[in-house]
Protein backbone atom coordinates (compact mmCIF):
# COMPACT_ATOMS: atom_id res chain seq x y z
CA UNK A 1 0.00 0.00 0.00
CA UNK A 2 3.09 2.49 0.82
CA UNK A 3 4.94 1.79 -2.19
CA UNK A 4 1.76 2.04 -4.28
CA UNK A 5 0.67 5.14 -2.45
CA UNK A 6 4.31 6.79 -2.93
CA UNK A 7 4.11 6.41 -6.71
CA UNK A 8 0.61 8.38 -7.01
CA UNK A 9 2.32 11.37 -4.90
CA UNK A 10 4.99 11.45 -7.19
CA UNK A 11 3.30 11.14 -10.15
CA UNK A 12 0.64 14.11 -8.53
CA UNK A 13 3.75 15.83 -8.19
CA UNK A 14 4.79 16.32 -11.44
CA UNK A 15 1.59 17.17 -13.10
CA UNK A 16 1.10 20.01 -10.26
CA UNK A 17 4.46 20.94 -10.93
CA UNK A 18 3.44 21.39 -14.96
CA UNK A 19 -0.01 22.78 -13.91
CA UNK A 20 1.92 25.11 -12.03
CA UNK A 21 4.45 25.95 -14.47
CA UNK A 22 7.00 25.69 -11.85
CA UNK A 23 10.50 25.80 -12.72
CA UNK A 24 11.91 22.63 -13.11
CA UNK A 25 8.75 21.38 -14.19
CA UNK A 26 9.75 20.15 -17.72
CA UNK A 27 13.22 18.55 -15.39
CA UNK A 28 11.15 15.99 -13.04
CA UNK A 29 9.01 15.14 -15.89
CA UNK A 30 12.02 13.86 -17.73
CA UNK A 31 12.87 11.57 -14.85
CA UNK A 32 11.45 8.26 -14.07
CA UNK A 33 9.41 7.98 -10.89
CA UNK A 34 12.12 5.30 -9.25
CA UNK A 35 14.14 8.17 -10.15
CA UNK A 36 11.61 10.95 -8.18
CA UNK A 37 11.19 8.26 -5.39
CA UNK A 38 15.09 7.86 -4.94
CA UNK A 39 15.61 11.31 -4.83
CA UNK A 40 13.20 13.07 -2.74
CA UNK A 41 13.54 12.59 0.77
CA UNK A 42 10.61 14.75 2.30
CA UNK A 43 11.39 18.27 3.04
CA UNK A 44 14.90 18.71 5.17
CA UNK A 45 18.59 17.02 4.46
CA UNK A 46 19.51 13.78 4.61
CA UNK A 47 21.45 14.32 8.18
CA UNK A 48 17.87 15.27 9.53
CA UNK A 49 16.17 12.67 11.47
CA UNK A 50 13.04 11.28 9.81
CA UNK A 51 10.72 12.16 12.37
CA UNK A 52 11.62 15.95 12.24
CA UNK A 53 11.45 15.71 8.09
CA UNK A 54 8.08 14.15 8.82
CA UNK A 55 7.09 17.55 11.01
CA UNK A 56 8.28 19.41 8.26
CA UNK A 57 6.49 18.30 5.97
CA UNK A 58 3.35 18.62 7.60
CA UNK A 59 3.90 21.73 8.50
CA UNK A 60 5.19 23.10 4.99
CA UNK A 61 3.17 20.49 2.64
CA UNK A 62 2.18 22.45 0.78
CA UNK A 63 5.93 23.34 -0.70
CA UNK A 64 6.28 19.24 -1.33
CA UNK A 65 6.15 19.91 -4.94
CA UNK A 66 8.59 22.74 -4.74
CA UNK A 67 11.57 20.11 -2.28
CA UNK A 68 10.95 17.26 -4.78
CA UNK A 69 12.39 19.47 -7.74
CA UNK A 70 14.76 20.96 -5.41
CA UNK A 71 16.10 17.48 -4.49
CA UNK A 72 16.03 16.31 -7.69
CA UNK A 73 18.31 18.64 -8.72
CA UNK A 74 20.79 17.51 -6.31
CA UNK A 75 20.70 14.14 -7.03
CA UNK A 76 20.38 14.50 -11.32
CA UNK A 77 21.90 18.05 -12.17
CA UNK A 78 24.45 18.72 -9.65
CA UNK A 79 28.01 19.65 -10.67
CA UNK A 80 29.28 20.00 -7.77
CA UNK A 81 29.88 23.99 -8.69
CA UNK A 82 28.38 27.05 -5.92
CA UNK A 83 26.45 28.57 -9.29
CA UNK A 84 24.44 25.59 -9.43
CA UNK A 85 23.42 24.89 -5.91
CA UNK A 86 22.83 29.12 -5.93
CA UNK A 87 20.30 28.50 -8.84
CA UNK A 88 18.74 25.35 -7.32
CA UNK A 89 17.76 26.79 -4.38
CA UNK A 90 16.56 29.94 -6.32
CA UNK A 91 14.99 28.28 -8.57
CA UNK A 92 13.43 26.81 -4.80
CA UNK A 93 12.12 29.95 -3.57
CA UNK A 94 10.73 31.43 -6.67
CA UNK A 95 8.78 27.98 -7.01
CA UNK A 96 8.02 28.29 -3.69
CA UNK A 97 6.23 31.72 -4.00
CA UNK A 98 4.38 30.87 -6.78
CA UNK A 99 2.41 28.12 -4.90
CA UNK A 100 2.11 30.54 -1.99
CA UNK A 101 0.54 32.97 -4.48
CA UNK A 102 -1.53 30.03 -5.99
CA UNK A 103 -2.78 28.64 -2.57
CA UNK A 104 -4.07 31.97 -1.32
CA UNK A 105 -5.61 34.91 -3.39
CA UNK A 106 -3.90 38.28 -2.97
CA UNK A 107 -5.80 39.72 -0.41
CA UNK A 108 -5.43 36.26 2.07
CA UNK A 109 -3.17 36.97 5.05
CA UNK A 110 -1.88 33.29 5.20
CA UNK A 111 -0.63 34.66 1.52
CA UNK A 112 2.33 36.52 2.87
CA UNK A 113 2.80 33.86 5.71
CA UNK A 114 3.55 31.27 3.15
CA UNK A 115 5.49 33.71 1.37
CA UNK A 116 7.44 34.03 4.07
CA UNK A 117 7.89 30.75 5.27
CA UNK A 118 8.79 29.57 1.49
CA UNK A 119 11.64 32.27 1.81
CA UNK A 120 12.92 30.94 4.62
CA UNK A 121 12.62 27.64 3.55
CA UNK A 122 14.98 28.51 0.67
CA UNK A 123 17.33 30.33 2.58
CA UNK A 124 18.00 27.55 5.07
CA UNK A 125 18.94 25.68 2.17
CA UNK A 126 21.64 28.25 1.05
CA UNK A 127 23.01 28.44 4.30
CA UNK A 128 23.09 25.01 5.49
CA UNK A 129 22.53 22.45 1.93
CA UNK A 130 26.68 23.08 0.75
CA UNK A 131 27.60 19.87 2.35
CA UNK A 132 24.51 17.95 1.06
CA UNK A 133 24.87 19.31 -2.65
CA UNK A 134 28.71 18.27 -2.43
CA UNK A 135 27.85 14.66 -0.89
CA UNK A 136 25.25 14.06 -3.89
CA UNK A 137 27.99 15.80 -5.99
CA UNK A 138 30.54 13.24 -5.01
CA UNK A 139 28.18 10.16 -4.23
CA UNK A 140 27.06 10.61 -8.12
CA UNK A 141 29.93 11.96 -9.99
CA UNK A 142 31.65 8.39 -10.91
CA UNK A 143 28.58 6.17 -10.67
CA UNK A 144 25.26 5.49 -12.13
CA UNK A 145 23.24 7.20 -9.47
CA UNK A 146 20.70 5.13 -7.76
CA UNK A 147 17.22 5.00 -8.62
CA UNK A 148 18.26 5.16 -12.90
CA UNK A 149 16.96 2.76 -15.27
CA UNK A 150 19.85 3.63 -17.71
Amino acid sequence: MREDYDFICEADYVTYARELGLSGAEFISNLSLGQIRFAYNGIGPEWMSRSLRKKLDKWLKIFAVCAVIHDCRFAYDNDGSDAKFRAANDELERNCLIVADTEYKWYNPLRYLWRHRGRVMAEACRDFGWSAWRDAYEENKNQKPKGTNQ
